[in-house]
């Protein structure tokens, strides 16, 4: 911040005789040489403060900043010896005499290497900031004359003497200056180079000719060779002349169509601003910092680039306002990691152990990743894969991560996508803006250290867009592993290698996610668990963790199989184990209560004591039909938490005219049309089933499925629909022991679904062992539990006819019907496929 003391006459008190008397600043200068002797003290007297000038202060050198008297500038100090000099002037309230160097970073400083004339002063202001650096605001007094350098202790000090100003503007010849200033002034400003309203006003107070001038030289910002030659020129007169000549030659380019508000323009005091310190120091810095960026490596090309910013910067004044961003623009370049790499563990086995150690089965991701650490040993350059995991909420995607990055021995970052929806946050702003900064992608490199991390961008699927841009769409140079070595970030402009980093992005659904984004990744599913599974998470795991989390890690509690089989089925309904975690971490908070109360924890926690520590169930699990009936049939369904079954229920009712069907239950669309269809198709088939021509138009058929609160969409309950339909209409009795699952087209074809696994542990849940799904989906039974495999039957269809009479036994069919019986055992081939379940025709 630049700004003008308000002071129009500074008076002094001088020692003569040692008598002190008041005078004024121009009555006091009056020895031959314009010198005030050096053996002399001087006392600067204003409505606020005394000051003395003593023969000789402490030196500041600065390099390329003249502080004019009267004006108050603000300086980041970084050195810890210039730091310590400020400060210990200001608490003494002592003046400082501020020089210029004539070549920068030369120490010891020398008399030849200063200029002979620089300014004594006054520290107003000083504090530390956040990074450990001085900022200072010095007001200058007066000028003065540096007659020798003393060398007494750390901080060099300087021998001065004063400069004699006369303020009186009786001289013709200097008032006929000032005029002529002014009006050459008020001539720029109405060229386009306009003045802030307080420096009008003020200019129009003033007539001090020698005040005039070095306002009129900080308003036209020359140079620092001009400034410098002004700042020594004592006579205002001649200063005056000098601003008159430019103030003319201003006038003249503005004339031809320059443009005003040049950037590297200094402000106008009251404006806004900021300058660096440029002491002796400050030079070399930028020397480091370019040995610093030499010695990265760089493409030449980047380097190039650097290099151009770093020459603008030494050829700046630092009291411009692009300064300071060149400058951060460049030291961020210098501390990104552009050939710093993580030492990678390529031990397979010593992976395998860390992999299985953090997380309970996920075959799949753990099988990707040893392949790909057994590729980087063959192929070092290989490219990073782009994994994208998808499963439902709870099931380690995230944790797995963590667990991916330690077993590959490289450093772990986590970007969260969910809500973003400016592409800035991806891509950076460009340096045009104010407070431009780089896109999280390059900042967390940057904050990583290393240009191979394991990056996961989570819950990718829940990105947004708005008018501000796509930022889906800005991550399709990122999770191209053909274009992400020449990722350019907006705010740096320059190309940066991504090809290293293994990128792993979360999801719970891939629908949400754009196409172009998703056919970039390897899609992994991470299935929700089996019951079996997360018992065992909760035996390996979740237990001792929460026991330790609650200071009970001396306390032996164990759970029963019982009690944690009621956890899961009431008091959790999830894929994964998030809550059952939870469940377990309150029954541990009550533990540990007990304990503080002087009250016996228990041992053993059993299914019995789940309602005093958990409270009453909070699921009802859903168990199969006791009896079977006419119209009921046990379909199966998928859930963002795991699967469920469902009971499609229908009943008969006379007809209503022009309406046949009536569908309840929260039902979706597509859902609707499925049972469209199954009614359809049915009718059509009514004679081979033995149903009357004219039923349908007698009866109207209300078909709901019972949890009415809880939306059902999807085509793969249209089997289960037909089955009801025609246990309905033929009065046959449904089989309750056997579920179903598959979409049905008009042609009578059963066409595969989703979320097998799922949907068969769900079954298995119930107590149903018999399942009737599309042969396509025999496959989707690698999936499952060993033990479900083994104690499950499994028929595999390919029309609606061949399930009639598995579903339906009274109804006689010739059609041969596809059993699956799952064999103890299933070897594999490799380490992604497995052999075909046998098939058995009877």
């Amino acid at each position: 911040m630049l700004w003008f003391s308000r002071r129009e006459t500074i008076h002094v008190v001088c020692r003569v005789s040692g008598e002190p008397q008041q005078r004024r600043i121009s009555e006091l200068f009056t020895t031959p040489s314009n010198l005030i002797k050096s053996n002399e003290a001087i006392i600067l007297v204003n409505s606020n403060s005394t000051q003395l000038l003593p023969d000789r202060l402490p030196i500041l050198a600065l390099h390329n900043i003249v502080i004019f008297p009267l004006l108050a500038i603000s300086i980041t100090a970084r050195q810890p010896e210039d730091i310590k000099l400020l400060l210990n002037c200001q608490q003494k309230n002592e003046l400082i005499a501020i020089a210029n160097q004539q070549r920068a970073g030369i120490l010891p400083l020398t008399y030849d290497n200063i200029y002979p004339v620089g300014t004594a002063c006054r520290i107003s202001q000083a504090k530390l900031n956040s990074a450990s650096q001085l900022e200072a605001v010095l007001e200058g007094v007066c000028r003065v004359s540096f007659l020798r350098l003393l060398n007494s202790g750390k901080q060099p000090q300087a021998l001065i003497a004063g400069f004699q100003e006369s303020g009186q503007t009786s001289d013709s010849t200097t008032q006929m200056l000032m005029e002529s200033a002014l009006s050459l002034l008020k001539a720029c400003c109405a060229a386009g180079q306009p003045l802030p309203e307080s420096a009008t006003s003020l200019l129009d107070r003033i007539n001090n000719p020698g005040h005039l001038a070095d306002l009129i030289i900080i308003y036209l910002q020359p140079g620092f060779t001009i400034q410098q030659q002004a700042l020594s020129l004592t006579n205002p007169k001649e200063r005056l002349k000098l601003v008159h000549q430019l103030l003319y030659e201003k006038q003249k380019r503005l004339s031809q169509g320059e443009k005003p508000g040049h950037p590297e323009a200094a402000r106008w005091p009251g404006q806004s601003g900021s300058q660096n310190l440029r002491n002796q120091n400050e030079n070399e810095e930028l020397v480091e910092l370019k040995q610093k960026i030499t010695a990265l490596e760089l493409d030449e090309q980047i380097l190039k680039t650097v290099i151009k910013e770093l020459d603008r910067l030494e050829r700046m004044n630092p009291a411009a306002p692009d300064y300071h961003n060149i400058l951060h623009y460049v030291e961020y370049i210098s501390e990104l990691p552009w050939q710093e790499k993580s030492r990678e563990n390529l031990d397979l086995n010593k992976a395998e152990k860390i992999l299985n150690k953090d997380h309970f089965g996920l075959d799949k991701i753990k099988e990707r990743i040893l392949e790909h650490l057994a590729v980087r040993q063959l192929n070092k350059d290989m490219k990073g894969p782009i994994i994208c995991l998808v499963g439902p909420p709870g099931v380690g995607k995230t944790s797995l991560g963590k667990s991916i990055a330690r077993a590959m021995g490289r450093k772990f970052i986590r970007l969260s996508l969910g809500g973003v929806h400016d592409e800035a946050e991806i891509r950076g702003h460009r340096r045009t803006y104010l407070g431009a900064m780089p896109g999280k992608i390059i900042q967390e490199i940057k904050r990583a250290e290393s240009r191979n991390p394991v990056f996961m961008l989570d819950e990718i699927d829940k990105l947004g867009h708005d008018f501000r841009g796509d930022p889906a769409s800005a991550l399709l140079e990122v999770m191209d592993p053909e274009q992400n070595d020449t990722f350019t970030d907006h705010y740096l402009n320059l190309p940066f290698d991504l090809s290293q980093v293994l990128f792993i992005a979360t999801a719970n659904q891939s629908d949400p996610i754009p196409a172009p984004l998703l056919d970039r990744m390897e899609i992994i599913s991470l299935p929700g668990y089996s019951e079996e599974e997360k018992k065992n998470i909760a035996w390996r795991y979740l237990i001792d963790r929460q026991r330790e989390n609650h200071g009970l890690k001396n306390e032996k509690i164990a759970f029963t199989d019982e009690a944690l089989d009621d956890i899961i089925d009431h008091y959790t309904r999830e894929s994964g184990v998030r809550n059952l975690e939870k469940m377990i971490g309150k029954i541990m908070r009550k533990c540990a209560r007990d304990k503080v109360a002087g009250k016996t924890i228990p041992k053993s926690i059993t299914s019995r004591a789940l309602e005093n520590l958990l409270g009453p169930t909070r699921h009802h699990k859903e168990l199969a039909a006791v009896c079977s009936q006419i119209g009921i049939v046990t379909g199966l369904a998928w859930t963002p938490t795991g699967g469920d079954i469902l009971f499609i229920e229908a009943a008969l009712m006379e007809s209503e005219k022009g309406k046949n069907l009536t569908l309840t239950g929260s039902l979706g669309e597509v859902m609707k049309e499925s049972a469209q269809t199954a009614l359809s198709y049915l009718r059509s088939r009514s004679p081979h089933y033995g149903i009357e021509g004219d039923f349908f138009d007698k009866h109207l058929i209300h078909i709901h499925i019972p949890s009415g609160s809880i939306p059902k969409d999807g085509p793969s309950a249209g089997l289960a629909i037909f089955l009801t339909l025609l246990s309905l209409a033929g009065g046959r009795i449904a089989d309750h022991k056997i579920a179903v699952t598959g979409e049905i087209s008009l042609s009578g074809r059963v066409l595969p679904v989703g979320g097998i696994k799922e949907k068969v542990l769900a079954a298995r849940r119930a107590g149903i062992s018999n399942i009737i799904l599309p042969r396509e989906n025999l496959k989707n039974l690698e999936d499952l539990p060993t033990a479900a495999r083994e104690t499950m039957n499994f028929y595999g269809i390919e029309t609606i006819d061949e399930a009639v009479p598995l579903a339906i036994p009274s109804l006689d069919s010739t059609r041969k019907k596809t059993i699956v019986k799952q064999p103890p055992s299933i070897k594999y081939e490799d380490a992604t496929s497995v052999t075909s379940p046998s098939i058995i025709n009877p």
